[in-house]
């Protein structure tokens, strides 16, 4: 019940569009265009305000961040979103299938989904990902051999 409360809380419209812009350091143009480009939609009032809730600031300060820090254009902003979104659903849907395992097939089941079922163990060079233990000691001792 309180995590219902909480996302209710997030979700309740509390800011103008004047207030965000000045807490995000944006114009209020570029709020307009980015809820035109369909990144996020604020409530309005029966006056028409827009009216910001937290979870539209935290979503606000994710497309700030990936356009001024990381270059990122509004289209490659609206594809992040959604790939997002499918993982969280895919992650749902483990979940639940998760749930339905008997206990012992369940942690052997996280024990291949984590690599340790199958010696895996995160590398440090960038892009490589998880590979076997055994080749990162193959790995090591190639590399001592060529100093």
């Amino acid at each position: 019940m309180a995590q219902n409360q909480r996302n209710r809380d997030e979700r309740e419209p509390l800011l103008t569009i004047g207030a965000v812009a000045q807490i995000l350091d944006l114009h209020q143009q570029t709020l307009r265009k980015y809820e035109e480009e369909g990144l996020v939609s604020p409530d309005r009032t029966a006056g028409g305000t827009r009216m910001y809730s937290r979870s539209d600031v935290e979503r606000l300060r994710v497309i700030v961040s990936l356009t001024r820090e990381l270059g990122v254009n509004l289209a490659g902003v609206e594809v992040i979103f959604r790939m997002r979104e499918q993982l969280e659903e895919m992650k749902r849907m483990l979940d639940l299938i998760l749930q339905q395992l008997d206990p012992p097939v369940r942690e052997q089941m996280l024990s291949v989904l984590r690599g340790t079922e199958f010696g895996l163990v995160p590398t440090t060079r960038t892009g490589t990902g998880l590979v076997l233990h055994s080749l990162l000691r193959t790995m090591a001792r190639e590399g001592k051999g060529k100093e």
